[in-house]
């Protein structure tokens, strides 16, 4: 950071900091590039924590370290800036002496300002609960600090004491009770020449970034994060981690580069590229655009992640983070679905496997980067002609006329409309009126991003991920096609010849629960509704429920998924699965046992039962179908949901089918789960007093209806009234854990 800051060469190896101009802000950003390893806790490997705006302030002969809240800025007059500048608390977070001045530089030892847990990541364990941590000054050392172009970086390996009880610290570190991460401390100039910001539209697919400017009244100021590109700024390049073996090295460079595209529509196409990186990789030095490959033990999620100018949202350098599990992930649903291993075409179908794999892997290195370079989620590009990157997909799987699975094509290749639209709107020279009229060009297009796609809250029927059709209905009917055949063909061919017979049971989870995201998107039609993102001054409509007859279409497909036929697994699955072997364990990829060591059926039947009962019967969803039946009787009301339930489990009055293994028992099994679901709705806090009473009514209404029939239903009758009368008096069964499905 020439003439501002400047690491000071120390025969003692301190890391000294030379600093030359006090008062001048610049962004603190800390990283890991040694981290925990475990998916549930997230200090991974290439973690980026949140920037914040940090200045040297000198008082007397000590020099203080000073970090402000960047979300509180205060722009205008002198005055104006001061006012905010005093509003709000700064947090001194290290202070040391002068060693010594010169040169016009001030000579600090930045030991302890290097050792502070910039990153609170003792906070971070105790939230995530492993126990309290405390840094360990005496196992924490500086390391040799840096001074590039992009900034100075003070690494530091800091070890953490705690008392080691932690399930998730307990399986990956060597000692729980010592946890030692590398932290790196990096301090980034903000550009002397701001970028023209670009305001953000809720409509642009981008983030939203900024602060309140209390110089305006405490307005909120909201930027589109987007990288310096055109007018002679240099190449936005992108590194590939040269950890990432190949072809997945190769498929992340070709899937990153589909946003030359983009770039190209836009009149800029060198502006932008992904290259492999050399030995010399370091995406922990401030500047570099890294694609970091990290190592985790279970299931989790990659991210892409942008430092910004938080004057102007320009992004700085950015850092994506892909995990390795998921390669594992996705050919073990390959495996399990074309059991290539022992079969005529073995060789055709793990090739099959295998660009499975790597179309994946092209796909997700796009949709990251795409993070990186300012773009949200569209959950609802399904229903676009061609699907965004920047959705979470599910492999387009089809059963062929022959009966056999077919996999080609199971991701899309390239940019769609939706993306060319995103790089456009943050990238392209526009003007205001421009903008405008490119949001309107591009209207037609379905936009639906994060907590309106996925969560508890989620009400949208357009925007839910890993589906693979933007039509839900005949979605659920293809992909239930493709379970069947799946499970049909089942055999010891879907595990490579080589791994444990008891891992036979995760890839039998894999397709009995293969339906589980189109059962969500069936699901989010009964209640659900649609909206647009946008401001005040833009047309449009505001709430609109999903059309009646949609809803009820959705709400009894999904209800026959009761019946004991999609409940069960087929005698042939059954009868290949074993326990696991000795020194091996069920991880939570597979079913909860209450069998003993042996694989559980009752556990799989309700597993399948409970994807229905919790999309059906949330209460969040109770709720909006309660308002919307009142608002339209022609709508599906609390009691035709609650019997829609109910009536294809409790009063199915076909025969099971005969091939179906202890079908009686499944179906059985099935209803007791649908019941006491229902019944756990009605203990809950979620639903608003007149939709209980309405769920009441219904079960109390159920219990009359059978109470003179078998002995199974007159026991369903009896425990609804029992309940009824007294919930206290009830044992309920909790629910079953539902294994992971996400990501895929």
């Amino acid at each position: 950071m020439p003439g501002f800051l400047e690491v000071v060469p120390d025969p003692e190896g301190r890391p000294l900091l030379g600093v030359r101009r006090f008062g001048e802000p610049f962004l603190l950003t800390v990283s890991l590039s040694q981290g925990l390893g475990s998916s549930e806790l997230w200090l991974d490997r290439g973690r980026a924590g949140k920037a914040r705006l940090a200045e040297f302030r000198r008082v007397g002969e000590r020099v203080l370290f000073v970090v402000r809240n960047k979300h509180f800025l205060s722009t205008g007059e002198a005055a104006a800036v001061r006012a905010g500048a005093e509003s709000f608390a700064v947090s001194v977070v290290w202070g040391g002496p002068v060693l010594r001045e010169e040169g016009g530089l001030v000579v600090v030892d930045a030991t302890g300002l290097a050792l502070y847990d910039h990153d609170r990541i003792a906070e971070h364990l105790a939230e995530r609960g492993q126990g309290e941590y405390v840094l360990d000054a005496s196992a924490s050392v500086p390391l040799a600090g840096s001074v590039s172009p992009g900034g100075v970086r003070l690494p530091a390996l800091l070890t953490f004491r705690g008392p080691g009880q932690g399930a998730a610290v307990r399986a990956v570190a060597a000692d729980p009770r010592a946890v030692t991460v590398v932290q790196q401390l990096n301090l980034v100039p903000l550009p002397s020449v701001a970028l023209t910001p670009r305001a953000y539209h809720p409509g642009s697919g981008g983030y939203g970034v900024g602060y309140v400017d209390h110089g305006l009244g405490g307005r909120q100021v909201r930027f589109q994060p987007r990288f310096r590109v055109g007018g002679g700024a240099p190449a936005v390049v992108f590194q590939v981690d040269p950890a990432v073996p190949e072809p997945l090295r190769s498929a992340v460079v070709e899937g990153g580069n589909w946003w030359r595209e983009g770039f190209a529509g836009i009149g800029l196409p060198e502006a932008y590229r992904v290259e492999a990186g050399g030995a010399d990789f370091d995406p922990y030095e401030p500047g570099v655009n890294g694609v970091v490959w990290v190592h985790r033990a279970g299931r989790g999620w990659s991210l892409g992640q942008g430092l910004t100018d938080p004057r102007t949202g320009e992004v700085l350098h950015a850092r994506v983070r892909l995990g390795s599990q998921r390669v594992e992930q996705v050919r073990a649903l390959g495996e399990a679905l074309l059991a290539p291993y022992g079969h005529p075409r073995e060789a055709e179908r793990l090739a099959a496997v295998e660009e499975l794999v790597l179309a994946r892997i092209r796909q997700l290195a796009a949709h990251e980067i795409g993070h990186a370079l300012g773009f949200m989620h569209n959950y609802a590009s399904t229903r676009h002609a061609h699907p965004s990157v920047m959705d979470y997909p599910h492999a387009r799987i089809g059963v062929t006329p022959d009966g056999e699975i077919e996999m080609s094509g199971a991701y899309a290749v390239g940019l769609g409309p939706w993306d060319h639209f995103l790089v456009r709107h943050a990238y392209e020279d526009l003007t205001e009126d421009q903008l405008a009229e490119l949001r309107a060009e591009f209207g037609h297009l379905a936009y639906v991003t994060d907590e309106d796609g996925h969560g508890a809250g989620a009400a949208h029927a357009d925007g839910v991920p890993w589906v693979t059709s933007g039509d839900a209905l005949p979605a659920l009917e293809r992909i239930l096609q493709v379970r069947r055949v799946a499970l049909g063909g089942f055999s010891r061919g879907v595990l490579p010849p080589d791994r444990q017979t008891g891992e036979l049971e995760e890839r039998a989870v894999l397709l009995h629960l293969l339906h589980r995201h189109e059962v969500t998107a069936v699901a989010r039609l009964v209640g659900g509704v649609r909206y647009r993102y946008g401001v005040a001054g833009d047309a449009g409509a505001g709430v609109v429920a999903v059309d009646a007859g949609v809803q009820r279409k959705a709400l009894f497909r999904l209800a026959a998924l009761l019946r004991a036929e999609e409940l069960a697994l087929p005698r042939s699955v059954l009868g290949a699965l074993t326990p696991p072997a000795i020194r091996y364990e069920r991880s939570d990829q597979y079913y909860d046992t209450a069998a003993g060591r042996v694989f559980d059926p009752f556990s799989a039947v309700r597993v399948a039962a409970t994807l229905v009962t919790e999309a059906l019967l949330d209460p969040a969803r109770l709720n909006r179908v309660a308002w919307q039946h009142a608002a339209d009787p022609s709508v599906p009301g609390v009691a035709e949901v609650v019997g829609a339930v109910l009536g294809a489990s409790w009063l199915r009055e076909d025969a099971v089918a005969a091939d179906v293994p202890a079908g009686v028992v499944v179906q059985r099994t099935g209803d007791w789960t649908v019941l006491h679901h229902a019944l756990r709705v009605l203990e809950g806090d979620g639903v608003h007093a007149v939709v209980r009473a309405e769920l009441r009514d219904a079960l109390r209404r159920f219990a009359e209806e059978v109470r003179l029939g078998d002995g199974h239903r007159r026991a369903g009758g009896e425990l609804v009234v029992s309940y009824l009368a007294d919930p206290a008096a009830v044992r309920l069964e909790p629910a079953p854990r539902v294994p992971p499905g996400a990501p895929n």
